[in-house]
């Protein structure tokens, strides 16, 4: 007699469910990885807060720039100087993203930090030279300091800093801007006190936009697009500059980060400028 042999089939099933389970598990924890690299929870000192962003000094001593217009206005308003915040961020760039902010209330003493009013004469990476107004050359430090806006050389700016335990200076931020002046309401609208170039400010400020007069504005480029580049002012403004009127050749090598100036025109709305010319200063 024959002996019949049944082979049974291995179940392929269960081993392909086993192996995709195994793969679904690596991507999901890569996942979460890379979900919860761009939130973070910071606790610090707020050092300038304006109305749709803050300057945060954390208490590992770097200073960040939060954008806080997604956050409910009452929340904004109880935002000061010197006051202690715990602001949940998200994103990876030089200015956060705020999705939650809790202020500390009742805080017997609130941080101060020093401020000095003068101007700025070099900046290179994680470096600035400061002037103050009574001639005193300071070499600042930045690179803790994120987020920093542009400011145009020999411009109006205040440098908030603090002293460490060798009475050295820290950087914690600088502002476009004289502080003196910005303080008191009576002189704010006297000769640039937010520190931008005189041809951009007298745009931004003249109700007249007809005017043909050829216009100049200086400033970071922070993005460059077929027919657009957005440029951060030393005023703080984020200004979009048409160059469908510029020359192809001269915009091929603008690049994020460099400095220029702009030959152009503004017209009724001061964060738009139509280009003539693009020229790299750095």
């Amino acid at each position: 007699m024959k002996a019949i042999v049944i082979l049974t089939a291995k179940d392929t099933n269960k081993d392909s469910t086993k192996d995709r389970g195994g793969i679904g598990g690596v991507l999901d924890t890569l996942g979460g990885i890379l979900g919860g690299a761009t939130s973070s929870k910071l606790h610090g000192t707020v050092v300038v807060a304006h109305d749709t962003n803050v300057v945060l000094r954390t208490d590992d001593k770097k200073t960040v720039r939060v954008d806080t217009a997604s956050i409910d206005p009452q929340v904004r308003q109880q935002l000061a100087p010197g006051q202690s915040v715990t602001i949940t961020t998200r994103g990876s760039g030089d200015v956060l993203t705020a999705s939650d902010v809790q202020v500390e209330q009742g805080k017997a003493s609130p941080q101060a930090f020093s401020r000095v009013s003068g101007t700025v004469q070099e900046r290179s990476d994680g470096r600035i030279l400061f002037k103050t107004k009574e001639g005193l050359t300071l070499p600042v430090d930045t690179s803790q300091v994120r987020g920093l806006p542009y400011i145009a050389p020999n411009t109006p700016a205040t440098l908030i800093y603090e002293q460490g335990s060798k009475q050295e200076v820290r950087a914690v931020w600088i502002e476009p801007g004289d502080a003196a002046v910005s303080a008191s309401p009576a002189t704010e609208p006297a000769p640039s006190a937010s520190g931008s170039a005189a041809p951009s400010a007298s745009g931004s400020a003249s109700p007249s936009a007809s005017l043909p007069t050829t216009q100049k504005l200086e400033g970071l480029v922070e993005s460059v697009g077929m027919s657009e580049l957005t440029v951060q002012t030393s005023d703080g403004r984020h200004v979009h500059v048409d160059t469908n009127g510029v020359d192809r050749t001269t915009l091929a090598s603008v690049r994020p980060g460099d400095i220029v100036t702009v030959t152009g025109n503004t017209g009724t709305d001061p964060d738009k400028f139509s280009a003539t010319a693009v020229t790299k200063t750095k």
